[in-house]
């Protein structure tokens, strides 16, 4: 076995005493930036959600600037202010990608009959590693790996009614590569819900 395969074996090792097995992101606590939790039924084992079925008679959407639910720490920050933006805007162009794909439905600023406001904020978001996702073997392990909790509801745009809510929680992906940065793999989390509101939406529509 030559140095340099050595020195990975090394380089490896060490990382699994620091940092452990990752284990998945727990339900979050409910912040009270939903407007109506008492219709969150639990789905699967990583999300909570309401469809109504009134979802079906909107067309047109306006995503509201994402939140940030959880507290940071001031002093020894895990993100960057410039991080967490990158974060929120992928939510919102994510979104929109979605929704409008395959002529879908409209994405608008302005409030009005048959238009709903979607609502999002992460209650946590969970540092990715990026320097052990480098290697499959980690990736695989689940070392490193990040993920994040959302929640997130559609509203009419007017009267305010919940039409929809949802809290979903999750790491990332073993096989997806995330990147270097902090948050890929919470991106990772965000491209699956994303889709997942679309097709809620969908159904209602009876596509």
């Amino acid at each position: 076995m030559n140095g340099l395969r050595i020195t990975e074996i090394t380089i490896l090792g060490a990382l699994f005493v620091l940092v452990g097995c990752a284990g998945p992101v727990q339900e979050p606590e409910r912040t009270g930036f939903l407007s109506d939790y008492s219709r969150l039924e639990l789905m699967d084992n990583d999300n909570l959600r309401y469809v109504g079925d009134r979802v079906g008679e909107y067309e047109s959407f306006i995503i509201d600037p994402i939140a940030i639910l959880f507290e940071r720490d001031a002093e020894n920050p895990v993100f960057s202010d410039k991080e967490l933006e990158d974060l929120k805007q992928h939510a919102v162009d994510e979104l929109k990608k979605q929704l409008t794909k395959d002529n879908g439905y409209a994405v608008v600023t302005e409030p009005g009959e048959g238009v709903a406001r979607i609502r999002v904020g992460f209650t946590e978001v969970d540092d990715t590693i990026g320097l052990l996702n480098v290697s499959i073997y980690t990736k695989v392990s689940g070392l490193g790996l990040g993920g994040a909790s959302i929640a997130g509801e559609i509203v009419d745009s007017v009267t305010g009614e919940q039409l929809a809510a949802a809290i979903r929680w999750g790491s990332g992906s073993r096989v997806l590569r995330a990147g270097y940065t902090h948050t890929g793999d919470a991106k990772i989390q965000v491209d699956r819900w994303a889709k997942q509101v679309r097709k809620q939406i969908d159904e209602r529509h009876g596509r």
